[in-house]
């Protein structure tokens, strides 16, 4: 600590920048510790009358309250495949709403890069067959996803490696750059 004369005559202790870098680091990194890693509830059904809707019972496909998600890989069992495979789309926030991915039997898992499927406190995902389903099996739907505080989101989306995406197995990316969490740029290797 730095002493500091004040011209009341107390003495106050103030940090000095070395202390402050050092206790600002710290907390950089125990907010970056609120990130994890989490596979998303299954959800499942087994189509009736050639439909089928997952989701929509309780507990929700969603991120914790406070917190969000970046889904960063969606799969599918159980749809029936072909010429003319079976389609399930995926929606934000119930059936009610545009879809905004979708699953085949024939193309049933995705991967996606940070920012581009996010859920945000208090919505969750729903899906529901395109069209009469072929398949008469369950049909489940899985995801991996990273569970973030949401005031982390801004921060996470603009320090996260690029990738594109959706990735397809074999593809070549470059390796990730190490990022020094301080002073929030990329450090050389």
């Amino acid at each position: 600590m730095t002493a500091v004369r004040l011209e009341i005559g107390s003495t106050v202790d103030l940090l000095t920048k070395g202390e402050m870098d050092e206790a600002l680091s710290g907390y950089e990194m125990t907010r970056a510790s609120g990130v994890k890693y989490t596979r998303m509830p299954r959800l499942y059904a087994t189509p009736a009358s050639g439909t089928v809707v997952l989701g929509t019972t309780s507990p929700w496909a969603g991120p914790h309250s406070g917190y969000c998600w970046s889904i960063q890989r969606l799969s599918c069992t159980g749809l029936g495949t072909g010429n003319t495979p079976d389609i399930l789309n995926i929606y934000r926030n119930g059936t009610n709403t545009d879809p905004v991915w979708q699953l085949n039997g024939n193309t049933f898992g995705y991967t996606f890069g940070r920012g581009e499927f996010i859920l945000l406190p208090g919505e969750f995902i729903q899906a529901a067959s395109l069209g009469s389903l072929v398949s008469t099996t369950q049909v489940t739907l899985n995801a991996d996803v990273f569970e973030l505080p949401a005031e982390m989101l801004g921060k996470v989306l603009l320090l996260w490696p690029r990738q594109s995406s959706p990735r397809s197995p074999g593809q070549l990316h470059p390796a990730p750059r190490r990022w020094h969490w301080h002073w929030m740029t990329p450090r050389a290797r």
